[in-house]
């Protein structure tokens, strides 16, 4: 295929489109017969084979453009393979939101239709979107399980997982150490319900948790609840998924309301000692230590326009 041109000043030479069946529960297979004859395309068997896949490509292709049809997962392994290959500075992604989450497109609103991306590097791994850790994790856990049922969405599967897991709530005893830009450190030791590492703005099918971040800001965006009942919890919890619990982001200025209980953050590092699982992307891995980190203008991705 012939290259295209970009606003970034240099050709790309190849343009793959990599499709995850399962995506959106099976909208992958229906967007397909929209994509030319002729275009590359490669449809997912695994997800590690897709990774494989990715890395491969960027290898004998680095001026390729990965356009992915999936939701925060599929990104998740894109971008890890990306990463892994070396050759994050000469390929592009152009992300197809049709999964059953798709939370880290949302933070494109304020971006230019091609942008330069931060990515969060976290232990061995990287996140393009939101890293946390506690009640979250739960969430998650049960959320994927349901969003397998018919008829429900992406975003419902998250509030059912938040009902059920507040049945069930533990907090979580950990450390959080956090590193400034002016190189000087701040440390937590307490029980938390959650911690919220963002380099996008939302999570769980339209949760705002971080609404200060900007995926081409350098720095990450932290919210740290503290361990609250779950009456506390209920009372607050619809202007938390609206972003409404930060005041000035800048500052790190919480509402009044939330005070007591949230603690808002901007750094260049986060690390969290103490907990079970580790929620990236959407992604869980069970490890008890998340040392997460912003890697600036890390990746070059274009808007999918409908």
């Amino acid at each position: 295929m012939e290259g295209i041109k970009t606003s970034f000043g240099r050709k790309i030479k190849r343009i793959l489109h990599i499709l995850n069946p399962l995506a959106g529960k099976g909208t992958a297979k229906k967007v397909r017969t929209h994509i030319k004859e002729t275009d590359e395309t490669y449809m997912s068997v695994s997800p590690t084979e897709t990774s494989k896949f990715i890395r491969e490509s960027c290898k004998v292709e680095p001026d390729t453009c990965f356009t992915v049809y999936g939701g925060d997962g599929t990104v998740h392994r894109a971008v890890n393979a990306i990463m892994d290959s070396g050759c994050a500075h000469e390929a592009m992604l152009k992300l197809v939101p049709i999964g059953s989450g798709n939370d880290f497109v949302r933070s494109f609103d304020d971006m230019p239709d091609e942008f330069v991306s931060d990515i969060m590097k976290f232990n061995n791994r990287y996140a393009a979107n939101i890293v946390n850790m506690g009640f979250d994790c739960g969430v998650v856990k049960r959320a994927d399980k349901l969003k397998k049922l018919p008829f429900i969405t992406g975003p419902f599967a998250y509030i059912l997982g938040v009902v059920g897991e507040l049945l069930h709530k533990k907090p979580m005893k950990a450390k959080v150490t956090l590193t400034y830009e002016d190189g000087t450190t701040e440390e937590m030791d307490d029980k938390f319900l959650l911690v919220a590492i963002g380099n996008g703005r939302w999570y769980g099918g339209g949760f705002k948790a971080v609404p200060g971040a900007k995926l081409d800001s350098g720095t990450l965006d932290v919210t740290i609840v503290k361990n609250i009942r779950t009456f506390t919890f209920l009372k607050l919890v619809g202007a938390f998924k609206k972003g409404n619990h930060v005041v000035d982001p800048n500052k790190g200025i919480v509402k009044k309301s939330f005070e007591k209980y949230v603690m808002y953050k901007r750094c260049i590092g986060c690390k969290v000692e103490g907990c079970k699982t580790i929620s990236a992307d959407g992604e869980l891995y069970d490890e008890s230590v998340a040392d997460v980190k912003v890697l600036p203008k890390a990746i070059s991705i274009i808007k999918h326009k409908l």
